[in-house]
């Protein structure tokens, strides 16, 4: 009964988060759609350029394309969450039983701390590694249906219609496209907040009310380190699949996901679409006072 109500939550939280989650998407991928405007940062006091926050570009889309419309990309992404969830939460619980830690062992020493790290570092990695396998497919249809935005497209409206549009252009491979970049970035994530929360709750915090927190503290600021990889994997879910957002003169065609992430290093964009408030203008000149609107993308792209 607590996994229904677990797996309930997680739904209703899908729900009511999606929009916030499509707008990020939209972001990532580059799409600019509203004009930036200039202000003082508030230490250094000099003028940058900034692009609206998220919640003006959650107007836009409802703008355009109603209420409903915020919804775009839902069903495919609610079922990349539960497979991604069900399958997270199942081989972890396996795992557990087979490959157990010993929590009366003393974690002062050295070689008992780092056994317990890989050990519950292994199983989190192992587990979620085959979760985002099993989840990519619906992960890339629930990405390039939100891409269709940007340029009016059809071609992933939905489930059906979307898996038999990415095995005619890409053929199987297609489902699992940004799959490596996603999986590497998951893998350093889970290392980086064990080792630092394992680190922090040993010597560092005392009370064990606390501790619970500080994988959470973790996760934040390892995240924000980690972020490039969301973002590159992302945008190679779209790459090559014929959409006007992967395509010139939005983007650029990435010969794989290394190509993608120099591109983005080049241009100071590894972290597009971290931010939801401040969103800094990299494209324009700190120091200009004029700004020009992006290319219209190309309309029914997928014409072609």
């Amino acid at each position: 009964m607590s996994e229904v109500v677990s797996y309930a939550a997680g739904a209703l939280i899908t729900t009511l988060t999606h929009p916030l989650g499509y707008a990020k998407v939209l972001i990532q991928l580059g799409h600019e759609p509203l004009i930036p405007y200039l202000s003082k940062e508030l230490i250094s006091r000099r003028e940058r350029w900034y692009y609206p926050n998220i919640l003006k570009y959650l107007g836009h889309i409802k703008k355009r394309d109603g209420f409903l419309g915020l919804w775009r990309g839902f069903v495919p992404q609610l079922m990349e969450s539960v497979v991604r969830t069900y399958v997270t939460h199942s081989l972890t619980e396996e795992l557990k039983k087979r490959y157990p830690i010993k929590e009366n062992e003393d974690k002062t020493e050295v070689v008992v701390f780092l056994k317990q790290f890989g050990i519950k570092t292994s199983r989190e990695v192992v587990a979620k590694s085959v979760a985002i396998v099993c989840s990519q497919p619906f992960q890339v249809i629930a990405i390039r249906t939100m891409a269709q935005f940007i340029g009016e497209e059809t071609m992933y409206n939905n489930i059906f219609s979307s898996i038999s549009e990415i095995y005619r252009l890409e053929g199987f491979s297609g489902f699992f496209a940004g799959l490596v970049p996603r999986l590497i970035g998951e893998a350093i994530t889970i290392a980086l907040i064990n080792l630092l929360s394992d680190l922090l709750n040993e010597y560092l915090v005392e009370d064990k009310e606390y501790r619970s927190y500080t994988a959470i503290a973790c996760n934040l600021a390892v995240s924000q380190v980690t972020y490039p990889f969301v973002l590159v994997s992302r945008i190679m879910c779209v790459n090559n699949s014929g959409l006007a957002a992967a395509s010139p003169p939005y983007m650029m065609y990435f010969a794989n996901w290394r190509d993608c992430w120099t591109n983005l290093k080049k241009t100071g964009e590894l972290n597009r679409g971290s931010s939801m408030f401040w969103r800094v203008c990299h494209s324009l000149d700190k120091h200009s006072k004029r700004y020009n609107p992006p290319i219209e993308p190309y309309r029914k792209y997928s014409s072609l």
